[in-house]
């Protein structure tokens, strides 16, 4: 009897069972590791309801298995808990120290003995979040407006803090205001960017994913980036404030890449409303709502060769020859290549919701432009022969200081202070984009191309800027990192990319080549770095040469298993089954396939 009650009603107990288990399951490894670590499970019972509750949510709306996206839970999972783990540190030593305007964490030299051998490091540590974004959020509680002089002075608890300017876009007001508004002591704003930082996981793995073909590939982006030593530090630790414009330029990507043209339009503009860096996003959103998509030609449709026709001939009779002027099929050429009514569509919406968020402070602060424009300022080097102060910005200029080649720093000076060469890097790159074959049914090679493209462009930007960067900076590059992180990602034209063990130890390597070197000389990592991506061919092939044998083994043993040990091939042929179960197609549909996102 209780078997006839049951029978009808498995196909919603089986998965109500897997769902506890796997809840169950995460809790057991969330105790573990707060025992390993001496801390409380209490304060990771929030993050891992809500990780749970959104994977609830999506495999039951979306109707997908438990086991499709259970390595991205498993990955979130392990990302809450070492972010976690690093923003609780973050707050015992934010709440040590009893005066508001005064965490000024650690900057100098420390050591690491690795395999016999010393390693100097130094991280890069400011001030900011006590001295400008704490008092900025007050303030803006307060009733003062961002762009004037008032905005700069705060009286609290006996302390006067004078930070100067607000040189940024409002919504980083917006965002400091609604971190001091949390019923926490203070530390409200530092979660909110430890959230943005941590979201910005999600549509790297979707970006990873859709890119390749291949979920095993967003897996491994999700993970490094989580993972990444300097967004752990800059982001987690020390509460540096870019977080959140690289996670709505990365979901504004994401979307664009989904076909959701207006909704990745506003979210990267949203991004650059936080930050002028983020105008040079603008970019690749320009060139892609600018550029019409053409129609690939296949072999058939080419022209046949041999037909008889004499070179140079009029195939058609004077009747019905093109009589329309050169100026006019020049136009027509243009609106084949350009998608000017789209653009405009498009353009409109920009301004629309732009004039939204800054109407208040356009009409209410006459000089917001002028704050605005100030974070363009450069300055020259005030010397050629020592290195800036530790406050100061970093600019490609002072490498040749540390080198003692004299000359070449004041030609480097020269070119970066008057904007010569990030204006000839960004008109380079722009027009680079510009070229990438936009083709229906290869939407995957194109928005590959772009975003690489992309990522070179800013990391000329940060190189060449009059006004220089600091380390934190580069926390943008961490997901460029980790969905560019094997040669196919970068050259591939084919659909699917496999999955490589170069995803796993390349971006984080990549990271510790900015945060660990002294940062007189850390500029010279990023030109490697650049360098490096230019020539990932050449590397590429290299790479192939050098592994040949790792290769030769691992085919070897899987040849091996597959004859010998037939019940592990079919436990991995179930797994994969379980892993890609038959759906209804969704996504970037092209020649190749359909999205695994």
């Amino acid at each position: 009897m209780l078997m006839r009650l049951v029978g009808p009603r498995r196909h919603l107990i089986v998965p109500v069972v897997l769902y506890a288990m796997l809840l169950v399951a995460l809790y057991v490894t969330t105790l573990l590791w707060a025992y390993a670590l001496g801390t409380a499970v209490g304060i990771f019972l929030p993050q891992l309801l809500l990780i749970y509750a959104g994977f609830l949510l999506w495999t039951t709306l979306a109707r997908r298995s438990i086991a499709e996206y259970l390595p991205l839970l498993i990955i979130l999972h392990f990302g809450m808990l070492v972010w976690t783990s690093v923003f609780n540190a973050a707050v015992i030593d934010y709440m040590e120290d009893q005066l508001w305007a005064n965490r000024y964490v650690w900057l100098g030299n420390g050591p690491i003995d690795l395999f016999g051998y010393t390693i100097n490091f130094q991280f890069e540590g400011y001030s900011d979040y006590t001295f400008f974004y704490v008092h900025w959020g007050y303030n803006m509680l307060n009733g003062v407006m961002p762009y004037n002089d008032a905005f700069g002075y705060l009286r609290m608890s006996g302390v006067i803090n004078r930070n100067g300017l607000y040189i940024f876009p409002p919504l980083y007001a917006y965002l400091y205001a609604a971190g001091i508004a949390l019923p926490v002591d203070d530390w409200g704003i530092g979660l909110l960017l430890a959230v943005f930082g941590y979201l910005t996981a999600l549509p790297v793995y979707g970006i990873a994913s859709n890119l390749s073909h291949n979920r095993h590939v967003g897996e491994a982006a999700a993970l490094t980036y989580l993972l990444t030593p300097n967004v752990l530090y800059h982001t987690t630790f020390l509460w540096l404030n870019p977080s959140p414009f690289i996670f709505f330029f990365f979901s504004g990507f994401y979307m664009l890449m989904k076909g959701r043209r207006y909704t990745g339009t506003i979210l990267i503009v949203t991004a650059a409303l936080f930050k002028q860096t983020s105008w040079f996003l603008g970019i690749p959103l320009v060139v892609y709502l600018l550029i019409r998509p053409t129609v690939r030609k296949t072999d058939d449709e080419q022209a046949p060769s041999g037909s008889g026709q004499v070179a140079g001939s009029d195939p058609l009779p004077s009747s019905e020859r093109d009589t329309t002027s050169k100026p006019t099929r020049m136009v027509d050429r243009l609106l084949q290549v350009f998608d000017l009514r789209g653009f405009a569509k498009s353009t409109v919406v920009v301004v629309l919701f732009v004039l939204a968020v800054m109407y208040p402070f356009l009409l209410a602060q006459p000089n917001l432009l002028l704050h605005l424009s100030l974070a363009a300022g450069g300055f020259p080097l005030e010397s050629f022969t020592e290195p800036p102060p530790g406050n100061s910005p970093m600019r490609l200029q002072v490498l040749p200081v540390v080198a003692g080649v004299e000359w070449l720093a004041r030609i480097l000076d020269w070119l970066v202070y008057y904007g010569f060469l990030i204006a000839f890097g960004t008109v380079l790159f722009a027009g680079l984009m510009l070229f990438v074959p936009k083709e229906s049914g290869r939407e995957r090679q194109y928005f590959r191309r772009l975003l690489f493209l992309t990522m070179l462009m800013m990391l000329w930007v940060n190189l060449t800027g009059p006004r220089g960067v600091y380390k934190y900076y580069f926390t943008l590059f961490a997901p460029f990192f980790s969905i560019f992180s094997s040669t196919r990602m970068v050259n591939s034209q084919e659909d699917r990319v496999p999955f490589s063990f170069s995803m796993l130890w390349l971006p984080l390597s990549l990271s510790l080549m900015i945060l660990i070197p002294n940062r007189n000389v850390y500029l010279f990592g990023v030109i490697l770095i650049f360098a490096g991506y230019l020539l990932s061919s050449q590397i590429g092939a290299f790479w192939y040469w050098f592994t040949a044998p790792v290769r030769y083994v691992s085919s070897r043993i899987r040849q091996y298993t597959h004859s010998h040990l037939p019940a592990v091939n079919r436990i991995r042929v179930k797994l994969t089954d379980l892993r890609n179960p038959p759906r209804t197609p969704h996504g970037v549909a092209e020649a190749g396939g359909i999205s695994d996102v």
